[in-house]
């Protein structure tokens, strides 16, 4: 009898199913395919010249410049230290030490920043790929290829990847995701040394841009859906504080400012008539925002103020965003009891994207695709995950049976079409980002009524008609700059940087009359401009007021002692003056924010010399004459 019973045991534990991965050949190789995927789809953007702030960044960051003997300013001053003088809010000292590291090895390539660029987004991919591998083992790799698919291809990501200067924005995510690979790496085997890459990998990723600070929250929902023990996760998930908190300190010791003044040109917010239009306009936005990533046909670098104007909860458009946002929110936090792969989605696009919302804290823009590039992914997640239910739910059969691909056949139509799709767009919104002009001039179409992008198309507009040799293209492109700061004011008329700008026009139109009326209405609304004043010294110097001139090329020097054009013209109104000592001085403090300078050495050559010292200034004016032998007489 007892072997009968044990015969059935047997036969009974060997009807049961036993289920054999077959991994596929190409399952090795789908991550580099589609890391190759990524860097062809911006390989367009390999031969584009700077463009936005890339200038604030590289171009005119005097300790970028500066190659790898400006890494220790970097990592001990703020973000703009370099570009401005300013107090600063920001600390990213990681981009910025790759810049400075490109720029030692091949000043002024801007090849070398997009292609960086590009390999780094690729690797992302490539990371991406096996991150969720790792943290989804039980799901098919052509499913996680899917989810993959529709982040790389998405057109909200050219704004970082064809910016140069939003690397800073690849390498947190970069790292943020090898901080995740590593957790789960020790989650799975408790090898404390994948707990330290990943403590390691995730300093970094903070390092380079502040958002990754959300992760914080990520760690615990990956925790959570990833080990069988809802906390267990509590043992060693408080660690990723130590890093955060190291960050925070370093930030809070660096910058000197600790409070963020906003203008509405950059955050519209600013302007709402108090806390219901704010937070009924930041609702509005964020519905723009997922619009954006589902149907993402109207794109643009700017709509900041008045493009889109302030609103109430009277408007339906809020009221629809704000029920979107809800209704996520709820299906999100419902999904956690059974670890939903959708509800995940969505968790970590509420989670990512929180710190860009506007509703928690004021931060220096009410709108940029940029901001979508990380809680993209969570957008991705729930399309094919729902897509994923839909073929189960159709077929009958669950993830847990063996992977037919017949049976997810909507799940792989609809997403290559909707990755076709996004491809194609990211494709053309790429040549945009060919320089400041392209980008401008073609977002124009879509955001008209922006006052800061008609101001800085007029700007590119001047630089266009600077460098032209045809007269008549010269004045078109005079014309449509004047009508463009003009536009700018009619937005906000309060846009001093704009009145300045008018101004210079009127100047290089040889009307310097109305070009002071504008240098004056400037400085009413933002005395603290030191270019204006720099620029007003100009007409005074050539009209022989030499006094008025130092006067305002002193108050532009005390105001911004890093812009070397005013100490270029003060140190000019001194050699002028014969005070040749003074001159000298300014001339070799502009030097110290732009060693190569040809015009600054050679006035600094013509100082020493009319002040008598012949060594000196055979000095400068040799550098000078190697610099640019076209100022050799």
């Amino acid at each position: 009898m007892a072997k009968q019973k044990k015969g059935k045991k047997l036969t009974k534990k060997s009807s049961k199913k036993v289920q054999v991965k077959v991994v596929s050949p190409l399952t090795k190789w789908l991550p580099w395919v589609l890391g190759t995927l990524a860097f062809l789809l911006y390989a367009n953007t390999l031969g584009h010249q700077y463009a936005l702030d890339d200038a604030s960044a590289i171009t005119d960051n005097f300790v970028v410049k500066k190659g790898l003997a400006g890494w220790p300013e970097i990592f001990t001053t703020n973000y703009r230290f370099g570009y401005w003088n300013s107090t600063g809010t920001l600390y990213r000292p990681i981009s910025l030490a790759v810049f400075a590291t490109v720029w030692q090895v091949s000043p002024d390539n801007p090849f070398l920043y997009h292609l960086l660029n590009v390999l780094f987004f690729a690797a992302t991919i490539v990371v991406l790929f096996k991150t969720l591998r790792a943290f989804w083992p039980e799901l098919h790799a052509y499913i996680i290829a899917a989810i993959v698919v529709l982040f790389l291809s998405h057109p909200v990501h050219v704004e970082v990847v064809a910016n140069i200067k939003s690397l800073d924005e690849i390498l947190s995510f970069f790292f943020s995701l090898l901080a995740i690979q590593f957790y789960l790496k020790y989650l799975k085997a408790s090898n404390s040394g994948h707990l330290i890459f990943a403590l390691v990998f995730y300093t970094v990723a903070l390092f380079s841009k502040e958002n990754a600070i959300t992760f914080l929250a990520v760690f615990p929902l990956v925790g959570y859906y990833y080990l069988q023990k809802p906390k267990a996760w509590l043992a060693t998930g408080p660690l990723f504080l130590i890093p955060a908190a190291f960050y925070l300190l370093c930030r809070f010791m660096i910058l000197e400012s600790k409070g963020l003044e906003v203008s509405p040109l950059d955050n519209l917010l600013v302007a709402t008539d108090g806390p219901v239009e704010w937070y009924a306009t930041a609702i509005l936005l964020i519905g723009k925002y997922l619009w954006t990533l589902l149907i993402p046909l109207e794109l643009g670098s700017d709509f900041g103020y008045n493009q889109i104007p302030a609103t109430g909860f009277g408007n339906m458009k809020v009221l629809f965003s704000l029920i979107t946002i809800l209704g996520l929110t709820v299906l999100g936090v419902l999904g956690l009891k059974n670890k939903n792969k959708a509800a995940f989605g969505i968790l970590f696009f509420l989670i990512s994207f929180s710190i860009y919302s506007n509703l928690f804290i004021l931060i220096g823009s009410s709108y940029g695709e940029r901001f979508l590039y990380v809680s993209s992914l969570g957008y991705a997640i729930v399309m094919v995950m729902a897509l994923h239910f839909l073929c189960e739910k159709k077929s009958g059969i669950s993830e847990n049976e063996s992977f037919n691909l017949k049976k997810y056949g909507i799940l792989f139509s609809v997403t290559a079409l909707l990755g076709l799709f996004y491809a194609v767009q990211t494709f053309v919104r790429n040549a945009a980002w060919y320089n400041s002009y392209s980008l401008y001039k073609t977002d124009i179409n879509t955001a008209p009524n922006s006052a800061k992008l008609n101001y800085h198309l007029g700007l590119e507009e001047v630089k266009e008609a600077l460098k032209g040799k045809d007269k008549n293209q010269n004045l078109a492109f005079q014309k449509a700059a004047f009508s463009h700061f003009r536009k700018a004011i009619e937005l906000y008329p309060t846009y001093g940087d704009a009145y300045g700008q008018l101004g210079l026009a009127y100047y290089r139109q040889k009307q310097p009359k109305e070009a002071l009326e504008n240098y004056e209405k400037a400085l009413r609304y933002d005395p603290l401009d030191s270019k204006t004043y720099s620029n007003m010294g100009v007409i005074y110097f050539e009209n022989k007021n030499l006094k008025k001139a130092e006067e305002v090329y002193l108050k532009a020097v005390e105001l911004d002692p890093w812009y070397i054009d005013a100490r270029r013209n003060l140190g000019s109104v001194y050699a002028q003056t014969g005070r040749f000592d003074q001159a000298i001085t300014q001339f070799s403090e502009g030097l110290k924010y732009d060693g190569n300078n040809a015009t600054l050495n050679l006035y600094l050559g013509y100082a020493y010399r009319d002040k008598g010292d012949t060594a000196n200034s055979k000095k400068y004016l040799d550098r000078a004459y190697q610099l640019d032998p076209k100022l050799k007489r």
